[in-house]
């Protein structure tokens, strides 16, 4: 692209020079030759301005084709499955299952709670969001949501003062505790549906505590 403020760099000191040129000669010719005052002036070159040709752009990226047919998402998921997806979905699946594995049994429980391992794993998860298939896909987004939700809500409902939660914090802990129930069931759907749609499934079965 030209650029019109380097135009005008590039052009004003050629006219400076030009116009100290024709000056020049004429106080020369004036000089030498007095009489001759009807001479026609040399004509003035006109300036020419030398612009840098424009860079050609690159070229844009291909983009990659969204699988359409069946036998093109199946190969899609089942890449996405063997590069990563099934790491990522097992280490949630355990990670979901030793965070529920805290939840208190009883009222005045006292409990200790780490979802640390948890909040690592969904954040993995996120990174393999883009699962081929939109119907798993869906199932898979919504699990690492209300996982992440019901985690976040568990935690904030942990009592400012003592260990004795507030009638506000015990229902806040409860509403955190179903979002995560409705989030273990999204990842039960999902792993259900690569193992009924596409034959995948790990192995050992990650939701067994050993």
């Amino acid at each position: 692209m030209n650029r019109p403020g380097r135009a005008h760099v590039l052009l004003l000191p050629l006219l400076t020079v030009v116009t100290a040129a024709v000056l020049l000669s004429a106080c020369a010719a004036a000089d030498s030759d007095p009489a001759n005052g009807g001479a026609t002036p040399a004509a003035q070159p006109t300036p020419t301005a030398t612009l840098s040709p424009s860079p050609t752009p690159p070229p844009s990226p291909t983009a990659t084709p969204t699988p359409t047919t069946a036998a093109e998402i199946a190969e899609a998921v089942n890449s996405w499955y063997t590069y990563g997806g099934e790491t990522a979905m097992v280490s949630l699946i355990k990670e979901a299952v030793k965070a529920q594995s805290g939840r208190p049994s009883a009222d005045m429980e006292l409990v200790t709670l780490d979802f640390g391992g948890l909040m690592d794993a969904l954040t993995t998860a996120r990174l393999f969001s883009s699962l081929p298939d939109p119907k798993t896909r869906t199932a898979w987004s919504g699990a690492i949501d209300q996982l992440e939700a019901g985690a976040r809500e568990v935690l904030d409902s942990a009592p400012e003062v003592g260990l004795i939660q507030s009638p506000q914090e015990t229902g806040q802990a409860l509403q955190g505790w179903h979002t995560f129930d409705e989030g273990i069931k999204s990842l039960k759907a999902t792993q259900a549906r690569l193992h009924r749609t596409f034959g995948l499934s790990p192995s050992p079965d990650p939701w067994e505590t050993r």
